[in-house]
């Protein structure tokens, strides 16, 4: 458990494979590429209570890009580049991809049955 900004414990995320690997087939249908981090993939870290939620069910925190770099974010070039056309299609690629994922998630018994095993 990390100790960020303070008193606010935020938990390391936990990425569920099997929801990612769906999200990534879709996100990847709509044209999104996933680059090979290798080793660094690993050390990616962020200050989110996702974490926290991630240990109580199965999560994905997937990060889609807007072409900004080499802005990321709480840079003021990084918000510059969150009022263009490729930011508004990211927003649209995510929300399908993500659509999808659910939609393939519930349609699939085996998975829906473990997603609703560890919610309970």
């Amino acid at each position: 458990m990390k100790v960020i900004g303070g008193n606010k414990p935020y938990a390391d995320m936990h990425h569920d494979r099997a929801i990612a690997a769906v999200y990534r087939r879709n996100a990847e249908a709509v044209g999104r590429t996933f680059p090979d981090l290798g080793p660094q993939a690993q050390r990616l870290a962020a200050s989110t209570d996702m974490g926290n939620v991630s240990k109580a069910v199965p999560s994905i925190h997937p990060l889609i890009g807007i072409d900004s770099l080499p802005a990321v974010n709480h840079q003021p070039e990084f918000a510059a580049h969150c009022v263009t056309p490729s930011a508004d299609r990211a927003v649209f690629d995510g929300a399908l991809a993500m659509a999808w994922t659910a939609i393939d998630l519930a349609a699939d018994a085996q998975m829906r049955a473990r997603l609703i095993g560890a919610a309970s």
